[in-house]
């Protein structure tokens, strides 16, 4: 990218992004970086028609304000974006490290307590969220930042983020999720693929995200070499066609932990958490 200056930062090399974004590694070149240094960019890609070019500048612009609401420890800031030169970018807080896919990939296996903590920082985000009115409609591993040293946990990405009771800003994907290939896994509630995503909505995919995440990192004795499929294929399989109600059904852990998953994905809405500070509460047994 030839147009390097953005709010005083110079950009470096790509971290991540989607479809239409990149994300860079941004590095200041002044005194007193506005921002910190370094910081994340993220930059638009408009290489599209007209029509579709107004509906992306609008999707990020919207993205971007109600990133810039969030002020918690477990959410990825945003500072600031608007047009840098040519370029539309979002210029956010960088966190050292990856998304917790990326992590669910790798081989190395954590300690129950560690996984534990991984996700109640993400819930504690997700709860500053939703206290904020916001339904973030996206919650999966790839929306999940961690430091390498696991100890900081931040949730990004309000692409497709509902604001309820605001008549005048039409939810842009109201039947917007994420499922993966082959559709092993599906994070989007049942009502949300019907265009009714309500904080429950999130709530259901945040309990198949604890689900996935303590079925591939689980340390258990004698299995720490299997990969991230070994792990997940069959067990999300059973689960799939309603042989067991979570896909760490059979893994070593605490049978309450196991109900609150299953309350956390209850297809029924009357039998899953009203709230993810009810679901925080009961998590909390498990933090040491």
């Amino acid at each position: 990218m030839r147009d390097k200056n953005f709010g005083g930062y110079c950009l470096g090399e790509v971290i991540g992004g989607g479809r239409y974004t990149k994300v860079y590694k941004a590095y200041s070149f002044l005194a007193h970086p506005p921002y910190g240094n370094p910081v994340a960019i993220k930059i638009l890609n408009l290489k599209a028609g007209i029509f579709e070019k107004s509906k992306l500048i609008s999707q990020f612009e919207r993205e971007a304000e109600i990133a810039m609401q969030l002020d918690h420890p477990n959410i990825v800031k945003v500072f600031n974006f608007g047009r840098f030169n040519r370029y539309y970018a979002m210029i956010m807080e960088y966190v050292d490290g990856k998304n917790l896919k990326e992590i669910l990939y790798e081989r190395e296996k954590f300690p129950f307590e560690t996984i534990i903590k991984i996700c109640y920082k993400a819930g504690k985000g997700l709860s500053y969220i939703h206290q904020h009115n916001i339904i973030h409609k996206d919650i999966k591993p790839d929306n999940i930042l961690v430091s390498k040293n696991l100890e900081i946990v931040k949730i990004t990405d309000f692409g497709i983020a509902k604001l309820p009771g605001k008549l005048w800003r039409k939810d842009i994907f109201p039947k917007g999720g994420t499922v993966t290939k082959f559709g092993i896994i599906s994070y989007v509630a049942p009502e949300q693929e019907e265009g009714n995503a309500t904080f429950q909505s999130d709530i259901y995919s945040f309990g198949v995200t604890i689900d996935e995440v303590i079925t591939s990192k689980l340390q258990i004795e004698g299995y720490n070499d299997e990969d991230y499929l070994k792990r997940i294929n069959i067990r999300a399989n059973k689960k799939n066609t309603g042989k067991t109600p979570i896909i760490s059904y059979d893994l070593p852990i605490p049978d309450k932990l196991k109900k609150i998953i299953e309350k956390a994905i209850n297809p029924d809405l009357n039998l899953r958490y009203s709230s993810m500070d009810e679901l925080l509460a009961d998590m909390e047994e498990f933090i040491k």
